[in-house]
């Protein structure tokens, strides 16, 4: 009779385990969010995107769930539309070597030693290598795309940097900076969006404010630009920069691929033995990439203005 007994208590135990796991699979119901021509993004994808980001960028954990969820799913949508174009000229999921340099720079700055440890915590955090090695790869040939389309379109005064240069040539004059971009349809849009931009910094400060409205690259880092010579910047950026105090922020300032608004966060002068070809070489370095950078905003939205896109 125990035996009986026990027998029809381990059915029991089994039946309420397969009850309970057919309960949280209807629990989590799988939803569209966004469709991008015949591209489905779910909130399965959000949540794995979530996952991703918080585990590679430990300074997200601090953020809001919510607000991280929706840059994730904008992430998504980001790297679809990208997937799209790029399958017109490349082959995606082949080895790529600048793939593997950015993976290891991931891993090294997650204080990880090898790409085993960096295996290890993937499979920690519920995330597949070969799944953000594609990611990495679209980035990656991104880049590339866009380097090969536009770089002869790139303009540098080589003489006017230098001059800049030999007008102080023993010290070097920095900003560490941190930048909000956000796109607009009229002079009227950037009043308002600005306008809410200061409410918000003054509310939750201007990292936050970076995460909630900012449309560049730099987001997922709160807009950090870092340290920056002041020779690289713009006559119209140096400007602006120059007349703030430490902690203020510009003006709206119109740039290629947007609004741009800056933070001076310290600044510094610095005695300098550089030599003057190597630091023309680093503000020739740094401008090439910002051009780039615009570059690519541009073509990402000419690209997407292309494309069907429902969210839902």
């Amino acid at each position: 009779m125990n035996c009986l007994n026990k027998f029809k208590t381990k059915i029991y135990i089994k039946i309420i385990i397969i009850i309970l796991f057919v309960t949280n699979i209807f629990a989590y119901e799988v939803k569209i969010v966004t469709k991008i021509n015949d591209e489905i993004i779910t909130n399965v994808d959000v949540e794995k995107e979530y996952r991703y980001l918080i585990s590679l960028n430990k300074s997200l954990q601090d953020v809001e769930k919510k607000e991280v969820l929706d840059f994730a799913k904008q992430s998504i949508i980001k790297e679809k539309i990208k997937k799209i174009e790029l399958l017109k000229n490349y082959e995606l999921e082949n080895k790529n070597e600048m793939v593997d340099l950015t993976i290891e720079r991931i891993y090294k700055s997650l204080n990880l030693n090898s790409k085993k440890d960096f295996l290890d915590y993937l499979k920690i955090n519920d995330l597949d290598f070969n799944e953000i090695y594609k990611k990495i790869e679209i980035e990656s040939l991104w880049n590339q795309l866009i380097f090969e389309k536009y770089y002869q379109k790139i303009i540098i005064d080589e003489e006017g940097l230098k001059k800049k240069i030999l007008e102080n040539p023993k010290q070097v004059e920095s900003y560490y900076l941190y930048e909000l971009v956000f796109d607009y349809k009229d002079k009227d849009e950037i009043k308002e969006k600005y306008k809410k931009i200061l409410e918000s910094i003054d509310l939750v400060g201007f990292k936050e404010t970076v995460f909630k409205f900012s449309t560049s690259q730099s987001k997922a880092n709160f807009g950090l630009l870092g340290w920056i010579n002041k020779n690289a910047l713009s006559d119209l950026i140096k400007k602006e920069v120059s007349n703030l105090s430490i902690g203020e922020i510009t003006n709206p300032i119109i740039i290629p691929s947007g609004i741009l608004i800056l933070k001076l966060e310290d600044k510094r002068i610095e005695n300098s033995d550089m030599d003057i070809q190597n630091e023309l070489d680093e503000i020739i370095k740094f401008e090439t990439n910002n051009q780039l950078n615009n570059y690519s905003v541009i073509h990402f939205n000419k690209v997407k203005s292309k494309l069907f896109i429902d969210e839902y």
